[in-house]
């Protein structure tokens, strides 16, 4: 009998010891028993620090004694100078190619050399990335400040607790497979340190591309959660990207080059500076050196580049991966694999959905693709992903077009609850019933790409998907509605509203002190609200902005004159010119005057013989 109840408490012990184990590995205070699941948020291209080392694995410092970013690239100026100036000179004085492409490629292999990776598709550049493989909960106030900043979910935590908020950050310009292999093994991570046992996941932007992999490569993850908000997603790259694959960019027509790329790109005004000092080259020259260089680009950093491939569109890839990646069996093979994970993508979702996952998606849209490629005005987009990829499919008219007054929605989806539900957008420009999930697909109209983060309504709409059952589609709340607005309120709420609410109204006239009073309820109504129309804010800024001038409380803005010299002169060379370089320019006036006197002397001869 003794041995019997000593065996028993030696399983009892071990037992104990068990339990007191697993439980030590939870890390929230809820101990996995609480309605709202650990959220991961799975960022967007560059939204994850990746720092440049040294041989010796220190920190890269630049003359600040700042951390050097890798990301896009590491450009030494010193080195570019060295590396260009001879053969500048001699191009510049021969007119002729004499290694400045040669020297331009060199710089370009230079400046990615930390991003660059073999020909298994590996990283081969000094560099670390900083992971935070904890909550946020755990993390240190420089890294709470890093994560916030990319995707400020403050209000989430708050609510669930910031042990119940992770950021998965990973090398934008990594290995596709390794990194998606990391996401998975941090969501089991979570699982265990939380005690939940299914999460929410974030994917934004690029994010987007790791998620489709993640559900094709891993479909057992599928059991591990509960919903996914998909923020911007890539779900089938952007139309950039595979112009950047295709080699199809817009700069290879010179005519376009001198008349409207750059000026999409920056202020006018430099832009056309730049073109007319690039006429110091010939059109050829320029040309053979554009080339020369993208090629060096796409060839020798892009086609290693897994992750990047993740964003290339399924539409893209067979030409793509054919020009590019013949000689690169191994590379080949990893985007083949993914090629069939962004195939799969909307069936995967669709699985996701039969499974009683719940999936969401906020996108932008009606902002230009920014003008690289010459797909950019393909289909309607947010600057930087095209619609059609980030809402699963949809139809769209271009961007300042509209589907047209006799339009009526195509109703293709099979998962719109309601066949009479209306899902074309106010303004006529999306049919929101071709996307696979037109009732949990939310829409913000002249929403740039790279300022969603800045847009209150989505940030607050997506805490309240994670972290509340409240809203179950596009229809729970006149708060959220499926066809929202641009926005971004802190001038409102920082500078604007305290100055009038500083304003003694006693000493105005009643007139003024009305105005006063309306502009500012508008106002506050406008940043305590979440639904807008695009616009609106601007609207609202510029009457609070002219009462406040009115009353004295602001000077009001005078806008400088912007200087036109080299817009004028750019247009007359290219109106003359074309896009002729300067020493081109001699020839084609003698042509011109020549042309000019014949043309003169033929009219003249016409008439004495007429």
């Amino acid at each position: 009998m003794k041995k019997v109840i000593s065996l028993v408490l030696v399983f009892a012990l071990a037992f104990s010891m068990l339990s007191v184990s697993a439980s030590a590995a939870v890390k929230t205070e809820c101990n996995g028993d609480c309605d709202i699941c650990p959220a991961i948020v799975v960022p967007g291209i560059g939204q994850s620090n990746v720092w440049a080392l040294d041989e010796n694995g220190d920190y890269l410092l630049d003359g600040d004694g700042e951390r050097i970013s890798c990301f896009p690239a590491i450009f030494n100026v010193g080195s570019i100078v060295a590396k260009v100036l001879v053969p500048v000179l001699l191009t510049l004085i021969t007119q002729r190619d004499m290694g400045l492409s040669n020297a331009l490629r060199s710089v370009v292999l230079d400046a990615f050399e930390v991003n660059l990776c073999d020909e298994k598709g590996k990283n081969t550049g000094n560099h670390e990335v900083e992971k935070y493989l904890y909550s946020v909960a755990e993390c240190s106030e420089y890294e709470k400040e890093q994560i916030y900043d990319n995707i400020p979910l403050q209000a989430f935590a708050e609510k669930a607790g910031e042990d119940h908020l992770y950021y998965f950050a990973y090398n934008s310009f990594g290995n596709n497979y390794d990194t998606v292999a990391e996401l998975y093994d941090f969501i089991q991570m979570v699982k265990e340190e939380t005690g939940h046992d299914k999460v929410n996941i974030v994917p934004i932007s690029m994010g987007g591309s790791l998620a489709n992999a993640l559900l094709d490569y891993y479909p057992d993850v599928m059991d591990d959660l509960n919903k996914v908000v998909y923020i911007v997603p890539a779900l089938n790259g952007s139309t950039i990207v595979g112009d950047l694959y295709t080699k199809n960019f817009a700069f290879f027509d010179t005519e376009f080059l001198y008349n409207g790329f750059l000026e999409a790109l920056m202020d006018e005004e430099d832009a056309r500076m730049i073109e007319v000092i690039a006429r110091i080259l010939p059109d050829q020259v320029l040309s053979n050196v554009l080339h020369n260089v993208a090629d060096c680009l796409v060839e020798d950093v892009a086609a290693n580049i897994t992750s990047l491939w993740g964003l290339c569109p399924k539409e893209y890839y067979p030409e793509a991966s054919a020009a590019l990646l013949a000689d690169k069996p191994e590379i080949k093979k990893q985007t083949d694999m993914y090629y069939q994970a962004q195939v799969d993508s909307l069936e995967n979702i669709q699985t996701l959905v039969d499974k009683g996952v719940e999936v969401f998606n906020i996108v932008d849209y009606d902002f230009p693709l920014y003008l690289i490629g010459n797909s950019w005005n393909d289909d309607n987009g947010d600057g930087v992903i095209h619609l059609s990829s980030t809402a699963m499919g949809v139809h769209s008219a271009l961007v300042g077009e509209t589907l047209g007054e006799d339009y009526r929605q195509a109703n293709t989806s099979v998962n719109c609850s309601d066949k009479s539900h209306n899902h074309i957008s106010p303004d006529g420009v999306v049919d929101a019933s071709t996307g696979l999930l037109p009732d949990h697909t939310f829409y913000f109209d002249g929403q740039a790409h790279e300022q969603t983060a800045r847009n209150d309504a989505i940030i607050s709409l997506a805490t309240r998907l994670l972290s509340t059952d409240d809203i179950k589609d596009v229809y729970s709340s006149e708060d959220y509605p499926q066809f929202n607005g641009r926005r971004d309120p802190r001038d409102l709420k920082n500078h604007y509203i305290p100055q009038a609410k500083a304003v003694d109204t006693s000493a105005l006239s009643a007139e003024d002190a009305a105005e006063l009073r309306e502009a500012l309820a508008e106002a506050e109504a406008f940043v305590n609200s979440t639904a807008c129309y695009d616009g609106q804010q601007e609207e609202i800024e510029e009457r609070l902005d002219a009462i406040l001038v009115k009353i004295g409380v602001k000077e009001a803005e005078v806008e400088e004159e912007p200087s036109t010299f080299f817009t004028k002169l750019s247009l007359w060379l290219f109106d003359n010119y074309g896009a002729n370089g300067f020493s081109e320019m001699p020839y084609l006036t003698i042509l011109k005057i020549y042309t000019s006197i014949y043309k003169t002397v033929n009219s003249f001869i016409g008439l004495l013989v007429g």
